[in-house]
């Protein structure tokens, strides 16, 4: 397979070859998990891709972590959502990075949408419930639920960093802001 600009063929090697000629262009190139996985965490719920780089949402993973790579083996609680990013790096995929919201909390469902251009992603969370307007407003409280919220990471160097928090300016209760 070879792709050039939005283009994909599939090249043929003939020399020698028997004729009728079958060819199948299905290649797999990487089976990944995530790296806690648990039952019903809907890893795969999400994917975007840009370049060598794949995100893929994960929102019912269960954990308490919060931002870059914190530690993903605490379980509490449900349904608060993870992202993966993997990078390809000589025909091999490595987990680069865990994200979690800034804010982890029940039933947010960080990463039930996630696109990615370059260095910048972001990652929606349709269930967070802070009563936060506009951008890198106050997360910290549950006054509206599943208002919903949507978070802006960049990679710099191979470090990713959450840039903003955004809100609706008019958020309400069930808008799932980020679905």
């Amino acid at each position: 397979l070879e792709v050039s600009g939005r283009t994909l063929s599939i090249c043929v090697e003939e020399t020698g070859a028997a004729y009728p000629l079958v060819v199948d262009p299905i290649v797999q190139q990487a089976y990944l998990k995530a790296s806690n996985t648990d039952i019903d965490d809907e890893f795969g719920w999400a994917v975007a891709a840009s370049g060598d780089t794949l995100v893929i949402g994960s929102p019912f993973a269960a954990s308490n972590a919060t931002g870059v790579n914190g530690d993903a083996s605490t379980n509490p609680p449900p349904a608060s959502g993870a992202v993966y990013v993997f990078v390809r790096s000589a025909g091999s995929w490595v987990q680069q990075a865990y994200l979690k919201a800034s804010n982890t909390d029940l039933g947010d469902a960080f990463g039930h949408s996630v696109a990615l251009e370059g260095d910048t992603l972001v990652v929606g969370a349709w269930g967070e419930s802070s009563d936060a307007t506009g951008v890198n407003g106050d997360p910290s409280n549950n006054n509206i639920i599943a208002s919903g919220a949507a978070y802006v990471f960049v990679r710099s160097g191979g470090n990713w960093s959450q840039q903003a928090y955004l809100k609706a300016s008019n958020t309400g209760a069930f808008d799932s802001f980020g679905w």
